[in-house]
C-alpha cells in the first residue's frame, strides 16, 4: 500500500512538471514571435517595411512617390532572391522604432544608425555602410573652426528630432541652443535652417551637407568638411524576431561578399562619401 502511494505522488509530480513546461505565448520564457512573423512572411510571399527618405540611400521622387536609391536597389535584391513582394511604409528616425513595435512595418530598411538607445528598443543587422556626420554654417562665419566651438551659450544648432544630429547634441553640445525641427525626415532642415538665419549651425550627414552647399553658396562645410563622428548604417527589426534577423543578416553578409553592395552604392553615389563595411573594418 505504501508503494502504491509513492508510484501516486511520483506520478503526479511528473504531470505537474510536464504542464508547467507548456506556456501560452506571452506567459515567460521564449515566445514564438521570431518563428511567426518570418513563417508569416514566406507564407503569404509579402513583407511590409519602412522607410525614411535620405537621398541617396532612398529617394522619393516629389510628385510620383516612387522610390530609388542604393538601399532600395539592394533590397529589391533580397526581395527578388526571396520572392518576396514589398509593401512599403514612409516613417520618420525619431518614429520608426515605434513603427516597429506596433507592427506598423515587418523591418526597417532605411539607413538606421544602430545606436545604444535605439537598440533598447528594436535589433538591428550587422552594418553593411559606415556614414559621416557634419557640420554647417553661414559662409563666411569664421566663428567655428572645432567642434567645441559649437558648445557655447547663444549658438543655435538645427537638428532633425530623432536623427543621429539631435543625439549628438544633446550629449555633447549642452550649453548650444538646440533648434529641434520635428516630424521631420529631410536631412536638409537643418541647412535651410542656416540659410534662413534660424540657425547659427546646422548638424546632417556629409552627403547631404556636400549636396546642398553645391546648390546655396550662403552655406559652408565646416571643420573643412571632415565628419565629426562616423556612423554605422544597418536594418532593424523587432526584438525577438531572430529568425528574420537571421535572414537580413545572411542577405547581407552575401550582398557585400558578391559585390552587389559596393555597386549600388557606385551607381548613385561614385564620390565615396559612404564606406562599405568590410572597407571600414579593414581600416579599424
Amino acid at each position: 500500500m505504501k508503494q502504491s502511494v509513492i508510484l501516486v505522488v511520483a506520478l503526479a509530480a511528473l504531470l505537474v512538471g510536464s504542464v508547467a513546461l507548456v506556456r501560452e505565448p506571452g506567459e515567460g520564457g521564449s515566445t514564438p514571435s521570431a518563428a511567426s512573423t518570418f513563417d508569416r512572411i514566406v507564407t503569404e510571399g509579402k513583407m511590409t517595411v519602412c522607410y525614411v527618405p535620405w537621398p541617396p540611400l532612398i529617394i522619393k521622387e516629389p510628385n510620383t512617390g516612387a522610390l530609388s536609391g542604393f538601399i532600395i536597389d539592394i533590397w529589391n535584391e533580397v526581395a527578388a532572391g526571396a520572392h518576396l513582394e514589398t509593401a512599403y511604409v514612409e516613417s520618420t528616425w525619431g518614429g520608426f522604432t515605434a513603427d516597429l513595435k506596433t507592427g506598423k512595418c515587418d523591418a526597417g530598411v532605411a539607413g538606421f544608425y544602430p545606436t545604444i538607445g535605439r537598440s533598447a528598443s528594436v535589433a538591428f543587422t550587422e552594418p553593411f555602410l559606415y556614414a559621416g556626420n557634419g557640420a554647417a554654417g553661414r559662409a563666411g562665419d569664421g566663428r567655428f573652426t572645432t567642434l567645441g566651438d559649437l558648445n557655447r551659450k547663444g549658438i543655435r544648432v538645427a537638428v532633425v528630432q530623432g536623427e543621429y544630429g539631435h543625439i549628438y547634441a544633446e550629449k555633447y553640445l549642452p550649453d548650444a541652443t538646440l533648434v529641434i525641427l520635428e516630424k521631420s525626415a529631410d536631412l536638409t532642415m537643418p541647412l535651410v535652417s542656416v540659410s534662413s538665419g534660424q540657425a547659427d549651425v546646422g548638424l546632417s550627414t556629409t552627403n547631404v551637407i556636400e549636396a546642398y552647399v553645391e546648390q546655396h553658396p550662403e552655406v559652408q562645410e565646416l571643420f573643412g568638411g571632415a565628419p565629426y563622428s562616423t556612423t554605422p548604417v544597418a536594418w532593424a527589426v523587432r526584438t525577438g524576431d531572430q529568425e528574420l534577423l537571421n535572414f537580413l543578416n545572411n542577405a547581407l553578409g552575401y550582398l557585400a561578399a558578391t559585390g552587389a553592395i559596393e555597386q549600388s552604392v557606385q551607381r548613385y553615389h561614385p564620390a565615396g562619401i559612404f564606406q562599405l563595411a568590410q572597407e571600414y573594418e579593414a581600416l579599424s
